[in-house]
């Protein structure tokens, strides 16, 4: 699914089922996002199809041209160390004065604690390519409105493996990302949460936010990067449904609008009850809580030694006979040379040889699985490659 028909699939929700008409109106009105691109954050495709009245990308050198009292949202892509020192006090001002600052990944260390000190850290970790199953904490929460109904939808369902919970979806996380510390709960809001991540890399907020001053100024911080929401549909269905949210709300406040909980709006959408999370059994390292579909999805270690990572199974997907379930590993899409490909070979998708066929060969780099060039475009649909079951990327 491309990024335009994902926003407006999001903005066809909201309006016909989440009960969000209005607001979604006043967002193309008034609301205003600036993202600054990051070395390794691109979110041009991201904003540029969000519903708001004026979206910009800029370059980091670019960010004095502009002033930032003017926008809703600031966006800051990681690792925001491009960003000119001259611009981190317009950037705290922004703030103070009632702005919103959303940054990824790396900027946790070089925009969040340097321009925000006491409330977020990076704990000096940095995690594997992988894709983690994700909790919402506080389902109730504005940010989160209408998540875990429209996860619950009938459609989702179909797509879910016996090894996740439907209240659940995936997050990849980008080689290398800053897990994040909470070092002022008392003010630090955490409203998604990954038990993958606390049990491999030591914390495990996923996104979470803290209020700066007293004119409504909100600093937002995600792990991992806009752009790169691979985890299969519903997990960039879910990215797509909270980056939204976060400029609904800001709107919201700032222009008056209340918003009306989408909780009843259940036209179709399954009735599965599912117990909510506590903050106690997020905490409790030691404290393992099935997933509301009965099966032990994930177990935690009895040591840092036997946790499985990506790169240390075979398929990606170690023990998936027995209902167990690894982080998903990520795999390069490669074009074949004819020169030395195998013809007699078997598509992974169609299973068909490509002995009459003159188009393009595509191979998974790490289970060397091969493919048509339209069947694995269907293939990428799924999210992971037919044979290894790791994330396809390009």
């Amino acid at each position: 699914m491309s990024f335009k028909d994902l926003y407006s699939e999001v903005k066809k929700r909201k309006m016909e089922a989440l009960n969000k008409k209005d607001i979604v109106k006043a967002v193309e009105k008034y609301g205003k996002i600036l993202a600054v691109e990051g070395r390794f954050e691109k979110p041009k495709n991201v904003v540029e199809n969000m519903y708001a009245a004026e979206k910009r990308t800029i370059k980091p050198s670019q960010i004095m041209k502009y002033e930032l009292e003017l926008f809703d949202i600031v966006l800051i892509g990681c690792p925001g160390d491009q960003i000119p020192e001259a611009a981190h006090p317009r950037i705290q001002v922004f703030v103070q004065n009632g702005g919103w600052l959303i940054t990824t990944d790396w900027a946790l260390v070089s925009i969040v604690e340097k321009l925000f000190p006491g409330y977020l850290r990076w704990n000096g970790q940095k995690t594997a390519d992988a894709v983690v199953a994700c909790q919402l904490a506080d389902p109730t929460h504005p940010f989160l409105d209408g998540v875990k109904s429209e996860m619950t939808r009938e459609k989702w369902i179909k797509k879910a493996t016996k090894n996740a919970a439907i209240d659940e979806f995936r997050w990849w996380l980008e080689t290398k990302s800053y897990p994040i510390r909470v070092i002022n709960p008392v003010e630090v809001n955490v409203l998604i949460y990954s038990r993958d991540i606390k049990y491999k890399w030591g914390e495990g907020a996923v996104l979470c936010y803290f209020d700066v001053g007293t004119m409504g100024g909100r600093v937002i911080h995600i792990i991992s990067h806009t752009h790169l929401q691979k985890g299969g549909e519903k997990g960039k269905f879910v990215s797509a449904l909270i980056l939204t949210n976060i400029l609904d709300e800001r709107i919201s406040r700032k222009m008056g609008i209340p918003l009306t909980s989408s909780v009843r709006y259940v036209s179709d959408w399954t009735q599965t009850q599912t117990p909510k999370y506590t903050e106690t059994q997020f905490q409790t390292q030691g404290t393992f809580n099935p997933s509301p579909g009965g099966d032990d999805w994930l177990r935690p270690p009895t040591s840092s030694e036997n946790y499985i990572i990506p790169s240390s199974t075979a398929n990606g997907r170690d023990g998936a006979d027995s209902g167990e379930i690894s982080l998903m590993g990520t795999s390069q899409i490669n074009e074949a040379d004819r020169n030395s490909f195998s013809l007699t070979t078997n598509c992974a998708y169609c299973t068909l040889d490509f002995n009459e066929y003159a188009g393009k060969i595509y191979i998974c780099q790490e289970c060397k699985a091969a493919y048509h060039e339209g069947c694995l475009n269907n293939q990428i649909n799924e999210g992971t490659c037919k044979s290894c079951n790791r994330i396809l990327l390009w």
